[in-house]
């Protein structure tokens, strides 16, 4: 049985109740995690989404994927800002930064979600047109 994607995200258990705080940077975060942090914080802050002490690992998680997707972009660059290089048999293959980028991006967005950003849902046309349903019960 196949699921809709995201549903997983779809819950009918209340929402926890976290007391909303200070998050204290780690010590331990890389220079560009560090930067990542401040500047992922910032962007919460600035989309009114509230954050709570619990929330500090994932933010951390995500400070440190945001770096890593940093760091592989700038091997990237170096490469000449190509996605592709060139094997010792002579073959043209991804680079293994380009194939790094695909599994940090998708683990970021998981972690983002955790921190309450989704894909917003597109809210319902208003249409003064009559609906299928209303076409097949004759109500038109």
């Amino acid at each position: 049985m196949s699921r809709k994607l995201g549903s997983h995200l779809d819950s009918t258990k209340p929402a926890p109740k976290l007391t909303p705080g200070e998050l204290e940077k780690s010590p331990h975060l890389s220079a560009w995690a560090s930067e990542e942090w401040d500047k992922l914080l910032a962007e919460l802050e600035k989309s009114g989404i509230v954050l709570a002490p619990a929330h500090r690992c994932t933010l951390v998680v995500c400070a440190t994927l945001r770096a890593d997707i940093r760091d592989c972009w700038t091997v990237i660059q170096a490469n000449g800002g190509s996605n592709y290089c060139t094997a010792g048999t002579g073959a043209v293959k991804l680079h293994p930064a380009a194939a790094r980028l695909d599994v940090l991006r998708r683990d970021l967005t998981k972690a983002l979600a955790l921190l309450g950003l989704q894909k917003p849902t597109p809210e319902e046309p208003v249409s003064n047109e009559p609906t299928l349903e209303d076409v097949l019960e004759g109500r038109v």
